[in-house]
């Protein structure tokens, strides 16, 4: 777990909750987690992470796109946002 990501102010508990999940997965690929699955791993609403998500994006922490074909969403973390949890030591 990053205490850097905890200590953010710029984001809620859910923003910094999807953050963990997405750093947790292998940084060898794309990550392709449909938001109703991050709900139940998160004990949520798929809703609550459509907003979550569009949050992230808007504050310049993800980059996301929706794959409609598979009904799926790649979603990768932006390397500002990387700058940012891992700067200082």
């Amino acid at each position: 777990m990053n205490s850097k990501l905890l200590k953010l102010k710029t984001i809620g508990s859910t923003e910094k909750l999807v953050l963990m999940l997405i750093l947790d997965f292998p940084s060898i690929g794309i990550f392709n987690l449909r938001a109703g699955d991050m709900a139940k791993e998160l004990g949520t609403t798929r809703k609550i992470i459509l907003e979550t998500i569009e949050n992230l994006r808007v504050v310049g922490y993800i980059k996301t796109k929706v794959v409609s074909e598979c009904y799926s969403r790649t979603t990768e973390l932006t390397s500002d946002f990387l700058m940012l949890i891992n700067e200082g030591g």
